[in-house]
Formats: structure tokens, sequence, C-alpha cells
């Protein structure tokens, strides 16, 4: 039930038309600008749990709406302790510049850095942001 109510909420926030979707960010979710584009990441369930599954809708936007970013990779890591998660998370495309990765789990407590790897033009690019689970 709690699954249906976030994903009936997403696709009413999140328009299914790229360009809307980062036009209409909700609260809740962290945007990560870089110089070329813009990642609108939204964690299922929230906030984030320590020691349990989670996963992540994301919208990759091209303000330009000229270049099809691809994402390819989304992976995390504790930056103080030099390791990552445990499990690699899968990656479905739902739509153009939406996806939704599954299975990431924050093992320890502490700051986590997640990034997200991704092609533009061929040429690889990646945004990131840091997390501190507890």
């Amino acid at each position: 039930m709690r699954r249906a109510l976030f994903l009936a909420a997403t696709l009413l926030v999140l328009p299914v038309l790229p360009a809307a979707a980062c036009e209409q960010i909700p609260i809740a979710a962290r945007v990560i600008e870089g110089p070329r584009f813009k990642l609108v990441v939204l964690s299922d369930p929230m906030p984030i749990p320590l020691n349990a599954p989670f996963a992540f809708d994301i919208r990759l936007c091209d303000a330009r709406m000229a270049e099809l970013p691809r994402l390819v990779r989304v992976d995390a890591w504790m930056p103080a302790h030099r390791h990552g998660m445990n499990y690699a998370p899968s990656l479905t495309k739902l739509d153009w510049g939406h996806y939704r990765a599954e299975g990431l789990l924050l093992h320890m407590p502490g700051e986590w850095e997640f990034a997200f790897d991704f092609i533009a033009l061929e040429r690889e690019e990646q945004l990131s942001f840091r997390f501190d689970a507890q």
C-alpha cells in the first residue's frame, strides 16, 4: 500500500515529459545540478533507511533538451572508510531520462556518497551527493 501511494504520488508530481519532470520538483527530492545536466532523485522509502533495501526514482534532465543523456550506473561508497555497498543495485530505464535504481542498501552508519554515471554525446560524466546515514 505504501509503495503504491509513493508510485502514484511520483507519477502525479513527475510527469512523463522530460522537460516538465525537471520543472515540477517534489519538495522531498534531491536536486543535483551539473554544468550541463540536472538530476532529480527521490528515495523509496523516504527517508533513506539504514540496513534496509531502498530504491531511487531518478530523472536525468538536459535543460536545453538538446542532448540525450543516458544513465549507466548508480553506486554509493563511504569516503572515510574507502568502501562501497555490499550489493550492486539494478538500474531500469522507465522512459526518456527516467530511471529506477533498486537494491540499494547502506549497511553502516556514516557519510555515504551516491554517484550517478551517465553518458551524453559519447562523453562520460558523473553527478553525486552525500548523505549521512543514521
